[in-house]
């Protein structure tokens, strides 16, 4: 029983209380009009209008700076085509072949040479280059590098005075001729021709970017509508990071054969973008930002401080309700950025999703300290006088409530047993409140009486109490402990410790428990009584309540639901009562059931009894039936009529078969002895057929159970009759039940009857889930395991649909689970694929439309000893590029053609075969088998899955071995709802990483 010992509020509080807010209120009236009448965010908006003005200022600089002088090529480009047409012409040079190498070039490139560094000079830039390129755009992009031929100039210092014999100059890209005709330094990183590299892929862009467009566009009005802005880049081997500005050159015929570009260094840059003109000895930055309109990404190509944010960085930048942006820097503060953007492509343009722009980024709390200097001193002046009024509202309170205190200590004082007499205090309304009291007390007492009196005289044994713990009393009515038995309690002269003692006492006869009652079930003149104490808290704390004897209410209770638990012709366990014990049973497991069997019986001729002799004998066949069961079965056995003429028999809990088998054989003895008496007093044994099935031997599930018994009874009943006949898994799968299964396959299939259990792949090296194996299951009545769905699909040649299902199935769970976020939106899923069938287009269609965003995350399970067919897997392949995932070959080690296929598909992952992983912390050769896999494995980048782990030895064993991934029903066993890693695994994974040794190891 709970009690409420919530304390009321005194008069000095709750008079105290609103002169409180009263005082609190005028301050805060009076100190709002300044902080909310605008003038603190005036002050913010003025320091961020002087941050917004120099950032617009700077970004006008800048754009000049980038369209009219570092972008200004027109020129150049028309001297080098007009060069490179007239020695085309007079066959110089091959333009179709300049590409080739440097020597095909070499004349063109000693000409124009001077040009270039001319425009180096001009523009005010760090470098000028040339790159000749006639071969196919998008081939090259396939290549993982390519080399061209080329000239490339550096002036790393632009602004200082250009030398006559240009000393101040290096080349960076350049054959050996031509630099001994130009006698101009090389630099260090010099090479004599432009390499490019896959893994550089702005560099990539560069070059081909606005050749791609030279092909679309080759009648363009102005070539430099064409440029391409790069993103920071370095040459090879070299690590000066710039940013360029590259155009195609196309001669008047329309042929595309090289890139014009030039170049500024990050360093260059730094030098006109200063961030200490932002904010004085404030940290501040300024930065240069692409905004992929695609995406919204924004990247930054150049910080003028990159302790607030590196370069080449992709900013999580988010915005306010009134459109300011901000970030969070790598110091983890808050900074505002003011972004005004360049316009440096025409708004038709080929690049006008890169959008360029210049932010300037201040902290936050810098923007906002003056206003918040003029808060604090706001903040100081409220505070002072909150304290001043606070301390006079005490004082009046105090005076106020002093004489009504005085007159709540005597009532106090009062024994309420009794009729209370109260002095005096010679204040009106005082007065007149104590005469009051008085007369209540009086009505009180005479109300007790009554009401004790009429609970008295109840049919039932009741009575009552009332406990005011504001006043430590208690109310009782006689007899409340006799009702519990305890004769020699009196409710006369108790306390309120003393009754929550004896109530104390009565806990350990606690048969149910509530919010508002509590069932007591006690011993009582040699027999049982139920007692309930039904109680309610009231809001003064005060709790009342009434205990009751409701044994007779509860017996009945216990017998409608016998009556609803029991079949009233043989008093056996009914179907409903049957299935609920069994599934509690079947809930408890192995340890609970041990060897079990259960038998289904059918009573044989009850058809001809009812026909012959009326429902009367048929009724008394039945009963006997079920006698018999009681008769010869151990007290544990659960017997149920199932329906008419049907019962099923559970047996528990036994060591071994042969102890239920000779239970059984008793039954059957027991039961041949069984007759009832027809008319004319003729005897008719009782005779039933019954099949068994047996717990594990041939299912641990209980529906797998009830259907094998069936099934077996049945075959006795269309053969023998009168026998009880095990299970026969053979006769199970014979051509009727097969027939069955096939008609099973077909519902399945058409409406897609079929649930899918995640297994975690879990990262042998920090323990987190990487990744979800989808596994299928069926829920068909008897076509549930995936084996079985496989086989008998690939006799009927449906397994063209098993892989439309499948994928269809898979792939739409594991979306429906990241999104209601039952697997982290980074983990992927390996999907079962059939190496011999290919998806139809429509399926593709349907999953790359239904599971937009998450195409990457399913990874292709190929099983090794699986057929491949060729035009199927080069569907497969085509996905797997398109979707940018990758194939994982399973069950690697079970079959013969595992190199063959692990070459032929070149997988991303090799999960090893569970035979390989069983047992091999007991096995060298299984280790060795490993091994050889994960060296071949890590040669290649491929990841390696240990699979099957069902051991903890196994699972260290593995680690030490060096495996990528685990999974097995060691780590988690599959369930439809993705399960998680427990902490004891992952305890394990971590001191196995740290060399401590487990408790096991």
């Amino acid at each position: 029983m709970r009690i409420n010992r919530r304390k009321a509020q005194p008069i000095l509080r709750r008079m105290l209380i609103p002169m409180v807010l009263l005082t609190l209120t005028e301050v805060m009236l009076l100190s709002g009009t300044f902080i909310f009448g605008g003038a603190i965010q005036e002050l913010d908006e003025n320091a961020k209008g002087i941050v917004q003005g120099k950032v617009s200022n700077r970004t006008s600089y800048l754009q000049n700076e980038m369209i009219n002088s570092w972008s200004n090529v027109s020129y150049t480009i028309q001297v080098i085509n007009e060069t490179a047409e007239k020695f085309d012409q007079d066959g110089t040079i091959d333009l179709d072949n300049i590409g080739k190498n440097s020597d095909a070039c070499f004349p063109l490139v000693s000409e124009i040479s001077g040009n270039l560094i001319e425009m180096l000079r001009s523009n005010k830039v760090t470098g000028a280059f040339v790159v000749f390129n006639t071969d196919d755009p998008e081939m090259l992009r396939k290549q993982k590098s390519f080399s061209r031929p080329g000239v490339y100039f550096r002036d790393l210092d632009p602004d200082t005075s250009a030398s006559v014999r240009n000393s101040d100059l290096l080349i960076e890209r350049g054959s050996v001729d031509l630099v001994h005709s130009l006698d101009i330094a090389t630099d260090s990183a010099w090479k004599p021709q432009f390499i490019f590299k896959a893994e550089n892929e702005e560099t990539y862009d560069l070059l081909l970017n606005p050749q791609e467009q030279g092909y679309k566009n080759p009648e363009a009005a102005s070539l430099t509508e064409l440029g391409y802005w790069g993103k920071p880049h370095t040459l090879t081997d070299d690590d000066k990071i710039m940013i360029s500005y590259t155009v195609p050159l196309i001669t008047s015929t329309g042929k595309v054969y090289g890139t014009l570009g030039m170049e500024i260094t990050l360093d260059y840059l730094a030098t006109m973008l200063p961030s200490e003109e932002l904010m004085k000895d404030k940290p501040s930055s300024y930065l240069l930002i692409v905004k992929d309109a695609k995406t919204g990404d924004y990247m930054t190509v150049f910080s003028s401080d990159d302790s607030i944010v590196p370069n080449m960085e992709i900013l999580d930048v988010s915005s306010t309700n009134n459109g300011e942006l901000y970030f969070t820097g790598t110091d983890n503060e808050r900074y505002n950025m003011d972004m005004e953007y360049l316009q440096l492509y025409d708004s038709n343009g080929p690049f006008e999703s890169d959008q360029w722009g210049l932010a300037g980024a201040v902290k936050e709390h810098d923007l906002t300290e003056f206003s918040s200097h003029i808060m604090s001193y706001i903040i100081v002046a409220i505070i002072l006088t909150i304290i001043m009024g606070i301390a006079g509202s005490v004082l009046v309170s105090f005076m106020i409530s002093r004489p009504i205190h005085l007159v709540s200590k005597n009532i106090q004082r009062m024994d309420t047993k009794r009729k209370i007499r109260l002095p005096r205090t010679n204040i009106y309304e005082f007065d007149q409140l104590e005469e009051s009291i008085e007369k209540l007390s009086r009505d009180v007492i005479d109300s007790a009486t009554k009401f004790t009196q009429i609970l008295n005289k109840a049919s039932i044994r009741i009575a009552g109490f009332e406990i005011d713990m504001n006043s430590k009393t208690l109310f009782m009515t006689d007899g409340f402990f006799h009702i519990f038995g305890k004769e020699i309690v009196s409710a006369r002269n108790m306390d309120v410790e003393s009754f929550i003692r004896e109530m104390k006492e009565l806990e350990v006869y606690k048969e149910e428990e509530a919010e508002d009652y509590v069932l007591y079930k006690m011993p009582y003149r040699e027999k049982e009584i139920y007692i309930r104490l039904s109680y309610s808290s009231l809001e003064d704390k005060r709790v009342i309540g009434i205990v009751e004897d409701i044994t007779k209410t509860i017996q009945e209770k216990q017998l409608i639901e016998h009556e609803r638990d029991h079949d009233l012709l043989t008093g056996l366990k009914n179907r409903r009562a049957f299935q609920r014990i069994m599934q509690q049973l079947f809930e408890k497991g192995e340890t609970c059931l041990k060897k079990a069997a259960l038998v289904m019986m059918d009573l044989d001729n009850l058809k001809q009894i009812n026909d012959k002799f009326g429902h009367d004998y048929g009724d008394k066949y039945i009963q006997a039936a079920a006698d018999s069961f009681r008769k010869y079965t151990p007290s544990n056995t659960i017997i149920s009529r199932n329906s008419g003429d049907e019962f099923y028999i559970f047996f528990y809990g036994y060591d071994t078969e042969e102890e239920i088998t000779r239970i059984l054989s008793g039954l059957k003895k027991g039961i041949d002895q069984e007759y009832i008496l027809l008319p004319p007093m003729q005897r008719l044994k009782l005779k039933m057929s019954g099949g068994i099935s047996w717990y594990p031997r041939d299912s641990r599930h209980y529906g797998q159970l009830l259907q094998y018994s069936d099934f077996a009874m049945y075959q006795v009943k269309h053969s023998t009759k009168g026998e009880i006949s095990d299970f026969d898994l053979g006769a199970y799968h014979s051509e009727e039940y097969i027939s069955q299964n096939r008609r099973e396959l077909t519902e399945l299939l058409e409406r897609e009857k079929v649930e899918y259990y995640f297994q975690p792949i879990v990262d042998a090296h920090t323990g987190e889930i990487y990744a979800y194996e989808a596994l299928m299951r069926g829920t068909m009545p008897t076509l549930r395991n995936p084996a079985e769905i496989l086989a008998l699909a690939r006799e009927e040649h449906k397994l063209d649909k098993v892989e439309e299902l499948t994928w269809k199935m898979a792939t739409s769970t594991f979306v429906q689970h990241v999104r209601n976020k039952r697997i982290k939106p980074d983990c992927k899923v390996f999907i079962n694929s059939l190496a011999d069938y290919r998806l139809s287009n429509r399926m593709i269609e349907f999953i790359e439309s239904e599971c937009k965003g998450y195409l990457d995350h399913f990874v292709f399970e190929i099983t090794e000893y699986a057929e491949t067919d060729k035009e199927a897997m080069d569907v497969k392949r085509v996905l797997v590029n398109r979707w940018n995932t990758d194939f994982a070959l399973d069950d690697y080690g079970s079959g013969y053609n595992g190199e063959r296929i692990l070459i032929e598909l070149a997988p991303k992952y090799i999960k090893i075969d569970r035979e390989i992983i069983s047992g091999i912390h007991l096995n060298i050769d299984k280790q060795k088998i490993v091994e050889n896999t994960i060296s071949y494995a890590k040669e290649r980048n491929i990841k390696v899955i240990a699979e099957g782990i069902e051991m903890e030895q196994e699972m260290h064993k593995a680690m030490e071995l060096g495996v990528d991934y685990m999974q097995g029903y060691y780590l988690a066993r599959p369930y439809t709802e993705p399960p998680q890693i427990s902490e004891y695994i992952l305890e394990q994974i971590r001191k196995d990483r740290k060399g401590i040794p487990t408790e096991c190891s």
